[in-house]
């Protein structure tokens, strides 16, 4: 069975070994097995575990609820529960469309209307995010 270094797989994952020491800590990640040197060695397991964590992530769940879903995953549980997470996810990243979408709105009618030259006073934009309050 072929192993990775923390190095290897920090490389093949895109992410820093201290990510995966956390991620060890945080209990999302096994224990690695360790060398006669205590050098840490993961497993292909352990590599598909950690491109599952950083897919997440790039998806926009939180550690918990990834835990959450590798629980799941871990114990064969209920597909209703991982629906049920990805629906509450997608709730929340409408949310923030919306509210980007909001600011985007905001910050290209202030960008027109600024014309980048003179003193701060008076300026579009900063007015617009004062405003936000």
């Amino acid at each position: 069975m072929k192993t990775f270094s923390i190095g290897e797989l920090s490389m093949l994952c895109g992410v820093a070994s201290q990510a995966i020491r956390y991620y060890e800590q945080e209990k999302l990640m096994p224990e690695p097995g360790r060398t006669e040197s205590n050098y840490r060695r993961y497993t292909e397991d352990a590599l598909a575990r950690l491109q599952f964590i950083v897919q997440a992530k790039q998806w926009g769940f939180t550690l918990d609820e990834i835990r959450e879903l590798l629980m799941l995953q871990d114990a064969n549980g209920d597909r209703a529960q991982a629906k049920r997470i990805a629906e509450e996810k997608l709730v929340k990243i409408r949310e923030q469309i919306k509210n980007l979408s909001r600011v985007e709105a905001v910050l290209s009618k202030t960008l027109s209307e600024c014309s980048g030259e003179g003193p701060m006073a008076g300026c579009p934009i900063v007015e617009a995010i004062a405003d936000e309050r």
